[in-house]
């Protein structure tokens, strides 16, 4: 019986085992849209809808607005895939895109006391204090890009029922 490949396997188990749920955090925090909801008439609820068109300018036919829906994430796609499932249940027949904001986010330096040479001051064995880094202890935390899209909700109506058409 060979127990030197059942210690090797029971360590590559165990390294799968802590990397996949690292690896499925991080690629899910890549991609997360956070969505939020002002209802323009909190007591008027309607029944779920199964499709919700998008549009880029208001409808010419009648209809009421729902709801306000200002989602923030790294892709425009996303974002108007999770705005429309927002207004899927909160009934609405169309989502009407109002803006879309690019905002950029500066890279920014942070202080990290680990490299810095005089925390080593305070080690209980200098000797074996880690080596100098010479880019010295400010790290720079990358900036980039995140998008704001504000979109409206309308639920179409009949004529006449004190709805909006424009």
């Amino acid at each position: 019986m060979n127990r030197g490949t059942g210690a090797v396997s029971n360590y590559r188990m165990n390294i799968i085992r802590y990397l996949a749920p690292a690896a499925v955090l991080a690629l899910a925090a890549c991609a997360t849209v956070s969505t939020e909801i002002v209802e323009l008439k909190p007591g008027q609820k309607y029944p779920p809808t199964q499709f919700v068109e998008v549009l880029l300018q208001k409808p010419t036919q009648a209809h009421v607005e729902i709801a306000l829906i200002e989602s923030r994430g790294g892709s425009e796609a996303a974002m108007l895939n999770d705005a429309r499932e927002k207004a899927r249940a909160l009934g609405a027949d169309a989502l009407v895109k109002l803006e879309t904001e690019h905002l950029y986010h500066q890279p920014m330096a942070v202080y990290d006391p680990w490299y810095d040479p005089f925390y080593w001051g305070y080690y209980p064995h200098p000797a074996f204090a880690p080596f100098p880094h010479p880019w010295g202890p400010y790290r720079v935390v990358g900036g980039g890009y995140s998008y704001v899209l504000k979109t409206l909700a309308v639920k179409y109506t009949p004529e006449g029922a004190g709805a909006t058409a424009r």
